[in-house]
C-alpha cells in the first residue's frame, strides 16, 4: 500500500513538472549557455539598392550572453547595449520597416531561434549571412492612366520601382513622367498633354519629390494610385480634306 501511495505521489509531481519543461522561461534558461558565440548578418538598405555591392556584412558577437531569437538581436540590450538599433547601426525610426530574410529572399520570422538558425548553418559565415532588410526609403510608386476624352479606355494601374538602378533613379515626379515616355508606355506626341492629379482633382507639379507625394498618401499602393491625366483625344478628328478642283470642259467650244 505504501508503494502504491509513493508511486501516486511521484506521478503527481511529474504531472506538475511536465508543463514547465516546455515553458518559454525554461527554454530561455536552457539557452543561457549557447553553442555559438557569433552571428553574421548583412544590411540591405533600400536607399542603397541602386548601388553596386551596396550590401554590408557585419559580425554580431554574443559576448556569452543569451539571445533567444532574432528579435533579441534587434531590440534587447546585451553587453554594453550593442544591438543593431541601440548602437545606431540602423536608425530607430526605421524599425517598423525592418525584417529578416534568408539568402534565398524568403522572410524569416523574428521569433525564430538564433541557436537553431546557426545549427542549420545560417549566419555562421559571411557567405551564409542572414539578411536584414531596411526599407529606409519608399521603393515603389503606383499610378494610373486617365484619358479625359475616352471614357471607355481600360483602367490600368502601374508600378514604378524607385530604386531599380543608378541610371534610372527616380526622385522627382518629373522622373516618373520621363520614365513612362522613355519606356514607350505612351507615345512621345502625347508628352505636352499630360499632367498629374490626385483623385480629388488637385494638380501636382512635376518638380515635387515623389517622397512628398507618398507622404500625402498618394501612390502608396495599387488601391491609391496617382492619376496621370492624358488630355487629348486618342483618335483625333482630322479636318475634312477638300477634293481637288474638277475642270469642266465645254464641248460646245473648241480651243
Amino acid at each position: 500500500m505504501d508503494r502504491i501511495y509513493k508511486h501516486a505521489r511521484i506521478w503527481k509531481v511529474l504531472s506538475f513538472i511536465a508543463p514547465l519543461l516546455s515553458s518559454p522561461s525554461l527554454r530561455r534558461f536552457k539557452l543561457q549557455k549557447m553553442t555559438f558565440a557569433e552571428l553574421w548578418l548583412t544590411y540591405q538598405l533600400a536607399s542603397r539598392a541602386h548601388l553596386k555591392d551596396s550590401a554590408t556584412t557585419q559580425l554580431i558577437e554574443f559576448k556569452n550572453l543569451n539571445l533567444v531569437d532574432l528579435e533579441d538581436v534587434l531590440e534587447h540590450a546585451y553587453g554594453l547595449d550593442i544591438t543593431v538599433f541601440r548602437q545606431g547601426f540602423v536608425e530607430a525610426q526605421y524599425r517598423p520597416a525592418t525584417w529578416w530574410e534568408n539568402k534565398e529572399g524568403q522572410k524569416v520570422k523574428s521569433s525564430h531561434s538564433v541557436e537553431l538558425l546557426l545549427e542549420q548553418g545560417v549566419g555562421r559565415c559571411p557567405q551564409t549571412a542572414l539578411k536584414l532588410i531596411v526599407q529606409d526609403v519608399p521603393t515603389t510608386f503606383w499610378f494610373t492612366y486617365v484619358y479625359t476624352h475616352n471614357a471607355s479606355a481600360p483602367v490600368v494601374v502601374q508600378r514604378v520601382k524607385l530604386t531599380a538602378c543608378e541610371s534610372t533613379r527616380i526622385e522627382f515626379l518629373a522622373h516618373v513622367t520621363n520614365h513612362i515616355f522613355k519606356e514607350g508606355y505612351l507615345a512621345a506626341k502625347l508628352r505636352p498633354t499630360v499632367h498629374w492629379e490626385a483623385p480629388c482633382g488637385k494638380k501636382f507639379e512635376e518638380h515635387l519629390r515623389v517622397e512628398e507625394i507618398l507622404a500625402l498618401g498618394h501612390g502608396t499602393c495599387e488601391e491609391k494610385p496617382l492619376r496621370l491625366i492624358i488630355d487629348t483625344p486618342i483618335h483625333p478628328v482630322h479636318p475634312p480634306v477638300c477634293p481637288a478642283a474638277v475642270i469642266v470642259r465645254d464641248h460646245c467650244h473648241r480651243f
